[in-house]
């Protein structure tokens, strides 16, 4: 005896129609979503940049409190602008301030350090990369930051976005352009006209 099962009514796949709307529906959430999530990304990398920054700026104070200076390794002087001092993150994780060398998330990632550099009197005007800081924001390019060394946190290839994102982590977008140099408050940076520009971030000054 023969026996021919049919096909149950309830067993059928899915139409054209219902297939193009379930990839229509995903089409739809996927715009929507991927956006946010590159967003999210984006805002993950600049808050690490800010909370190295945060984390260097904790350490060199404690160090200050320990050896009642900032030209210290482990209470051997250096010199501001030689040897230890240019990569003196390494020295706060070797004295057991921090517990690894300024390293962030932005950038190219070829130049990232925390460097204790001679200062410029109060007359030297602000520039990207000469160690005066317009701390107070007014505009006017005079050095808020004098004395005998600054101490800053560099960052190296920072695209024009990721440069205007940290500034306004760290001094807010009232210290910050919209676009070209900013040389506003703690974060300054030249115009990043090819594309990338080194980030100075002010630390403490003596």
């Amino acid at each position: 005896m023969k026996i021919q099962l049919r096909p149950s009514k309830h067993t059928r796949g899915f139409t054209l129609i219902e297939m193009i709307g379930v990839l229509a529906v995903i089409a739809i959430l996927a715009a929507l979503l991927v956006p946010k999530i590159f967003e999210a990304i984006n805002n993950a990398r600049v808050n690490n940049a800010a909370v190295s920054y945060n984390t260097a700026k904790t350490a060199l104070a404690d160090h200050y409190a320990k050896f009642g200076t900032m030209l210290s390794s482990n209470g051997t002087p250096i010199v501001a602008g030689v040897g230890e001092s240019t990569n003196f993150d390494k020295v706060l994780v070797a004295e057991a301030f921090m517990d690894k060398p300024f390293i962030v998330k932005i950038g190219d990632g070829t130049g990232n350090r925390v460097e204790i550099i001679p200062a410029v009197t109060a007359a030297t005007a602000v520039t990207a990369a000469n160690a005066g800081f317009d701390l107070d924001g007014s505009g006017v390019a005079v050095n808020d930051a004098p004395g005998s060394v600054v101490v800053w946190a560099v960052i190296d290839g920072v695209t024009a976005g990721d440069a205007k994102d940290l500034n306004d982590r760290i001094d807010g977008p009232t210290l910050g352009v919209t676009t070209g140099a900013d040389l506003k408050g703690r974060v300054k940076y030249a115009d990043p006209a090819g594309g990338t520009t080194t980030v100075y971030m002010y630390i403490s000054h003596r």
